[in-house]
């Protein structure tokens, strides 16, 4: 009989994840939604922030592609 993981939901970013987490999945809120993070031995001791991006990066690049004469 297989048993079902169930994912863990929570909001607190601050929490650190312990040893006995490893193997679970926790659905982290990043401001906007869960977002699903298995656990894994390497992730034991750090924060459950560190591992869900809060903002999306936009190059810079793209403001640049304007036509306009510069003086």
């Amino acid at each position: 009989m297989k048993e079902e993981e169930e994912t863990i939901v929570t909001w607190s970013r601050t929490s650190s994840i312990l040893p006995t987490t490893f193997g679970h999945t926790i659905a982290i809120h990043n401001g906007k939604e869960h977002i699903p993070i298995y656990i894994t031995n390497p992730m034991v001791d750090h924060k459950l922030a560190e591992f869900v991006p809060t903002r999306h990066f936009t190059s810079y690049e793209n403001s640049r592609k304007d036509t306009k004469s510069r003086c």
